[in-house]
Parts: structure tokens; sequence; C-alpha cells
């Protein structure tokens, strides 16, 4: 199983591990990591690391950083490793439901990776286009909004 560790500003990492755990229920070979203003870049670093050894069995780890740019995210990306630590900027709850269901059965981190971005996309919609599986709004609409 692939692990996964989120890392964040404040607390958003671990309450988002909350949220997915109280969807999905509890999820073995996941953390989070909390960044807090009183942490260095070192120090954040090196507790990063601790939780990525935690949470691989040998199918390497998936860092799921909160936003692109922020020190989560740098941090996290001092630690890819092909093939072994992948990093995905910017999370929200299904990209997460993906990333702890599919963990289990795709065939490579980076497969992983490229799946929960996807999931992630796709869920974020302004609520008017908002669409059923047939391509439509939710009101039978099929026209565009001038804003959009």
């Amino acid at each position: 199983m692939i692990g996964i560790v989120l890392i964040g500003h404040s607390h958003i990492a671990s309450e988002m591990l909350v949220s997915l755990q109280y969807v999905v229920g509890e999820q073995p070979l996941m953390d989070a990591l909390d960044v807090t203003d009183d942490s260095s870049p070192e120090l954040i670093a090196e507790m990063l690391m601790t939780k990525i050894r935690t949470c691989d069995v040998g199918q390497g780890v998936l860092l799921l950083a909160d936003m692109f740019g922020g020190t989560p995210c740098n941090v996290a990306m001092g630690c890819l490793q092909a093939g072994r630590v992948e990093v995905v900027s910017g999370f929200n709850l299904p990209l997460l439901i993906k990333a702890a269901t599919l963990r289990h059965h795709v065939d490579s981190l980076s497969e992983l990776a490229h799946q929960v971005v996807r999931a992630g996309r796709q869920y974020i919609q302004i609520a008017p286009n908002i669409t059923t599986t047939d391509h439509t709004s939710t009101h039978g609409d099929t026209e565009k909004r001038a804003d959009a």
C-alpha cells in the first residue's frame, strides 16, 4: 500500500485528515504534519522525513501539500525521490478520498499522483455549472454563462 502524508499551514493537514477519516474511516499508513510559525524549515524537513519513513512500507509515499509555493510545499519538494516520494500541491477532500481509496489498487506511485490530481480538479466547480452525467447542468441548461 502507498503511504500518504499531508503537510500544510496551521492545522489544515491534520484537520483534513480528520475529515477524510470521518468520510472513509480510519486510514493506515497516513499521517499529517501541521506547519506553524515556531518551526524552522530544517525542523519541518526532519519531522516530514520521519513521517515519510513511518508511512512507507515499500511502495512509496505520496506527499500532499496544501498549496504550491508555501513553506510546507517547498519543504515537501525537498523530499522528492523518483518512484519513492511524489509531491502533489493543493489538496481538497475529493482528492484525499480518491488517494485513500486508490492507493491499494494502483500500479505505481506516479499513477496515484496523476489520478488524484484529476479527481481534485474534477470536483472544483461553480455551483450553477455543476453537471450531471449527461453533461448538462442540474437545471437542464447547456448554455455557458457570460462570466464562465
